[in-house]
C-alpha cells in the first residue's frame, strides 16, 4: 500500500477525534456554565431572600396588629410584589414566596424560589430561606415621664435607694463591668415617690431642672441618678447601653434609665393611691377581657411591662386555658409538668394562677439576664441553653418566638438592624423546589 493511501485512511480518524474532542470541549463548557449558571442562581436566591425578610423585619410590629383577612392579604401581596422587584435586581425571576409561619402570626421565615435561563435555553432554579434573627434589645419605655401612677413595687435595693427588682440586677452586672474598669457608680437617687417629688419641686420650681410631682421618670422605679465621680458619667456614656440603660436627656449626664421598663401600674384599690388611667388602657384589645386583670398583676408582681407578659400568652396558647402541645405543655402559659411543679403551680390548667406563675418565671428571668428578649428566650429555650449559647439560641423555633413576641409588644428595635438588635438570617440554602 503507498504512504498516500495511508495517509488517505489516517485523516477520517483525525477528524473524527477532532469531533470528540471538540464535543468534549462543548460538553465541558456547557456543564461549566450550567455550573456558574446554577451558582448565580443561588446566589441571587440567598439575596432575594434576605432582602425579603429584611422588609418582613422592618415591618413586623405593623403586622402583628393586622388583623386576618384583607388586611394581611393585602400585605402578602405587597410583600410578593417586593420580591419581585429585588428579583429582577438580580437577575432572576421570582417563582415562588412563600411565608413558612404564618399560623403562628406575626410570620418571621419566608422562602422564595427564583429562575433564569442558562446555557442552551435551560432553565436553572434556585430556592433559600430566610428568618428575622431578634436582638438582644428590650422593649422600650414611653417617650413620657410615666404612665398611670407610680410603681407600686416590688421594690429591691441599692446602696440605700429603692428601684425595681429588674433594675437592680441590670444595675449589679453594669457596676461589676465598671469595677473591672476601675470605675465605680455610686447611686444620688433611684425612685421617688410623687410625694418626695413635690417637696424638691417646690425647692426648685424649674421644670427645665425639676420635674414637677407625676411627671417625673424616677416614680417609675426604672431612674437612676448617678453621682459625679471620677470618670463615671464618661464611662457610662460609652457602656451604659450594653445593659440597657440609656442617658435620659442631654442636659443630665447623671440621670439614666432602664428601657426595658418595669411594668408596674397604679393600682386603684389601694386606698389614697393617685388613681391611673384604667388596666384597658395599658395592654392591647386582643387581650380577651377576662384576662386583663390578671395579666397586669401577675406582670407587676414579676417586675415585667404587663404587653409583654400578654404577648408572650398570646403566642404560647392564644389565651386558651385548656391548651396542650404536641410536647405536653399545658395550659394557658403552655408549662410542661415538672416546670410547672417547680414553679409551684399545681395545676397548670387553671388560667389565673398559670398567668402569676408566668409572671413569676418571666421575672425571674429577666432579673438573671437583664434583657426582655433573653428572658423570653429562657422560657422558651431554658436559662441554661441562654447561658451556654451566651444569648439567644440558635434554635429556629425560640428565634421565631422572641422575635414574635417583641412584636406583639410592639418593639421599635425590630424596625432597625445593628447594635446588637438582630437581622435577617438565611436558614437555608438549595437548589431545590419550593
Amino acid at each position: 500500500m503507498s504512504r498516500r493511501g495511508q495517509d488517505g485512511q489516517a485523516l477520517p480518524l483525525v477528524a473524527v477525534l477532532a469531533l470528540v474532542i471538540l464535543a468534549a470541549g462543548v460538553v465541558v463548557f456547557t456543564v461549566g456554565r450550567a455550573y456558574v449558571a446554577k451558582a448565580d442562581a443561588q446566589s441571587a436566591a440567598d439575596m432575594v431572600a434576605v432582602g425579603v425578610g429584611r422588609v418582613m423585619r422592618s415591618e413586623l410590629v405593623t403586622m402583628a396588629a393586622a388583623r386576618p383577612g384583607e388586611e394581611r392579604a393585602r400585605w402578602r401581596r405587597g410583600l410578593t410584589a417586593r420580591a419581585a422587584e429585588l428579583a429582577r435586581a438580580n437577575g432572576v425571576r421570582l417563582d415562588r414566596l412563600v411565608v413558612l409561619d404564618e399560623d403562628a402570626w406575626p410570620p418571621t421565615t419566608v422562602r422564595v424560589r427564583v429562575s433564569e435561563l442558562g446555557p442552551m435555553s435551560i432553565a436553572i432554579a434556585a430556592a433559600a430561606q430566610a428568618q428575622v434573627q431578634p436582638g438582644i434589645g428590650a422593649v422600650t419605655d414611653a417617650d413620657a415621664g410615666s404612665v398611670g401612677g407610680e410603681y407600686p413595687g416590688p421594690f429591691t435595693v441599692r446602696q440605700g435607694k429603692p428601684m425595681c427588682p429588674a433594675v437592680g440586677s441590670a444595675f449589679d452586672a453594669m457596676t461589676a463591668a465598671a469595677r473591672t474598669d476601675g470605675v465605680s457608680l455610686v447611686i444620688n437617687s433611684a425612685f421617688r415617690s410623687d410625694r418626695e417629688q413635690a417637696v424638691l419641686f417646690a425647692r426648685h420650681p424649674d421644670p427645665k431642672w425639676v420635674a414637677p410631682p407625676g411627671h417625673s421618670r424616677h416614680r417609675n422605679a426604672t431612674e437612676l441618678d448617678i453621682a459625679g465621680t471620677a470618670g463615671a458619667w464618661a464611662w457610662l456614656a460609652a457602656n451604659a447601653r450594653r445593659f440597657r440603660f440609656m442617658q435620659r436627656y442631654s442636659w443630665e449626664p447623671w440621670h439614666y434609665g432602664y428601657m426595658p421598663g418595669c411594668g408596674g401600674v397604679v393600682d386603684t384599690h389601694v386606698p389614697g393611691r393617685t388613681a391611673g388611667p384604667s388596666i384597658d388602657a395599658q395592654l392591647p384589645e386582643w387581650v380577651p377581657q377576662g384576662y386583663r386583670d390578671v395579666v397586669v398583676r401577675s406582670a407587676r408582681a414579676g417586675g415585667v411591662p404587663p404587653v409583654v407578659l400578654a404577648s408572650l400568652l398570646k403566642v404560647e396558647s392564644d389565651f386558651n386555658p385548656h391548651a396542650v402541645s404536641g410536647a405536653g405543655a399545658q395550659g394557658i402559659a403552655q408549662f410542661m409538668p415538672a416546670t410547672a411543679r417547680g414553679m409551684g403551680l399545681r395545676d397548670p390548667f387553671n388560667a389565673e394562677e398559670a398567668i402569676m406563675a408566668a409572671g413569676r418565671m418571666l421575672g425571674a428571668d429577666l432579673r438573671s439576664f437583664s434583657s426582655i428578649p433573653l428572658a423570653l428566650a429562657a422560657y422558651n429555650a431554658g436559662g441554661g441553653a441562654v447561658r451556654r449559647f451566651g444569648g439567644i439560641p440558635p434554635y429556629a423555633e425560640t428565634q421565631a418566638y422572641v422575635a414574635r413576641i417583641m412584636a406583639l409588644a410592639g418593639d421599635p428595635s425590630l424596625a432597625s438592624g445593628g447594635g446588637g438588635r438582630g437581622d435577617v438570617l438565611l436558614t437555608r440554602i438549595d437548589t431545590l423546589l419550593v
